[in-house]
């Protein structure tokens, strides 16, 4: 087993050229990539001291300030198949411009990964005062497509999002399909925001006011 291991000290352009290299992104005989993520002892107490079942709660939001990642060559001929151990050390409040129960607006620095939380809640739209703990939408562990959107933007290696005291899921601009595989084309019912009636199929489904925003989740 050989580790390689670095930190962003560099640039994040230079870091994506580096995973790019190490993973044999782009090569036609390339195995499949794995990626792991694991939140170590001092981010992890914290987001777990932070965390609350209040219904009346927004999203909150943080950026990566420490992590590393490391490489395990799983093997060295064709096809060549490296796994890859992404590691937060270190976090620290994001700047919040709105948050609301099913969404949250806030920035990081270029070169610092962005870690947000999902509440355990279903709501009525984005109003908090319509709220109650557990129900249908609940414990979302996905990101929701402006979460991958905007991972995409940023050109970060990954993002994290937390749904339950001790639930972190990481993810990667990987999971983000190209436009012709997702599921907003012409005819496409879509279902913004944390909508519980959403789930009554038998009645047609009336647009939205306005757009919730990027952080916002869909209901399935």
């Amino acid at each position: 087993m050989k580790w390689i291991v670095g930190l962003p000290k560099f640039g994040i352009g230079a870091l994506m050229a580096v995973l790019a290299a190490t993973l044999g992104v782009g090569r036609p005989a390339a195995g499949q990539a794995v990626r792991l993520g694991v939140l170590m002892d001092r981010p992890r107490q914290l987001l777990e001291a932070a965390w609350t079942d209040d219904a009346r709660q927004v999203e909150r939001a943080y950026c990566v300030t420490d992590w590393s990642y490391g490489v395990y060559h799983v093997s060295r001929v064709a096809p060549i198949q490296d796994d890859t151990v992404f590691r937060v050390f270190q976090i620290r409040d994001a700047d919040v411009s709105n948050a609301g129960p099913s969404a949250v607006d806030f920035d990081c620095p270029d070169g610092m990964p962005e870690l947000h939380i999902h509440t355990p809640t279903t709501c009525m739209g984005d109003d908090v005062t319509t709220c109650a703990s557990g129900g249908l939408n609940a414990y979302s562990c996905q990101p929701s497509r402006g979460d991958l959107e905007k991972l995409v933007r940023r050109r970060d290696p990954f993002a994290v999002l937390q749904c339950d005291l001790h639930a972190f899921r990481f993810y990667y601009a990987s999971e983000y399909g190209p436009p012709n595989v997702v599921a907003s084309g012409v005819g496409a019912r879509q279902r913004v925001g944390n909508l519980t009636p959403a789930m009554r199929y038998d009645e047609p489904m009336s647009k939205p006011a306005a757009d919730p925003g990027s952080g916002s989740r869909a209901t399935p």
